[in-house]
């Protein structure tokens, strides 16, 4: 990225990502495969032997904290981390590029956007990709992510400052009704429970992190009254 462009990126300072701590700490990481913060904890003797037999892969392609707008996102669903693939590592530039937060949900995975939220919501792709955002709460792919995975997971920094950032500007932007907020998968590991489920936060319980019908009513309902709201006045 041209120099002129982070400026304009880091200047602006405004809003929901850009010029948060959030949006610093990941600055922080420029084409690293693995955050400074969290290098110790993969490099200990003892973590090190755990991350391998969680499937954690750090050697393909940098952490990947979130896909999406999270800038202007109306729409955040937090998953877990990203599933590993090996033909992930030809897009890794597109991956890095994700973390500036302003670019639209990338097209590489737009079937794993489909079958879990524009089929829900009834509505393609495109039209929410500049509108939804994909929060991980662990930016490192794997295979699976079973206990002894999320044991490790919850004592790296990066998912410290996600967690954090979730508590302290998502769930805020929430209940202030500017964006609506879905706890798809790992509840435990973001540290939340179903009593947070209220307005326009939703926790979505099922194996794959799908809308079910109750949030999907919640979010079009919302999202009619938002278009109300944009929508210009009649002139006397």
């Amino acid at each position: 990225m041209r120099g002129y462009e982070l400026l304009h990126i880091y200047g602006r300072m405004r809003s929901m990502y850009l010029g948060t701590e959030f949006h610093r700490y990941w600055a922080e990481c420029g084409d690293a495969l693995i955050h400074p913060r969290d290098q110790s904890y993969f490099e200990n003797d003892k973590t090190k032997q755990c991350k391998e037999d969680c499937d954690f892969v750090t050697s393909d392609y940098g952490p990947w904290p979130f896909d999406g707008p999270m800038e202007t996102a109306k729409i955040v669903v937090c998953y877990a981390n990203p599933a590993y693939s090996v033909e992930d590592k030809k897009h890794q530039e597109l991956i890095s590029k994700q973390r500036t937060g302003v670019e639209p949900l990338p097209r590489p995975w737009h079937k794993f956007y489909k079958t879990r939220i524009a089929d829900p919501l009834r509505k393609s792709v495109e039209s929410l990709e500049s509108q939804v955002a994909i929060f991980n709460v662990c930016p490192y792919p794997s295979i699976s992510m079973p206990d002894r995975a999320i044991r490790f997971a919850a004592g790296l920094p990066s998912v410290w400052a996600a967690q954090k950032y979730l508590r302290e500007v998502l769930i805020p932007n929430a209940r202030a009704g500017k964006i609506f907020l879905v706890i798809a998968r790992k509840h435990m590991l973001w540290g939340v429970n179903n009593g947070i489920a209220e307005g326009n936060i939703s926790c979505v319980r099922n194996r794959y992190g799908k809308l079910d019908e109750v949030t999907v009513e919640k979010i079009r309902n919302w999202m009619t009254s938002q278009e109300r709201c944009e929508s210009p006045k009649p002139e006397n």
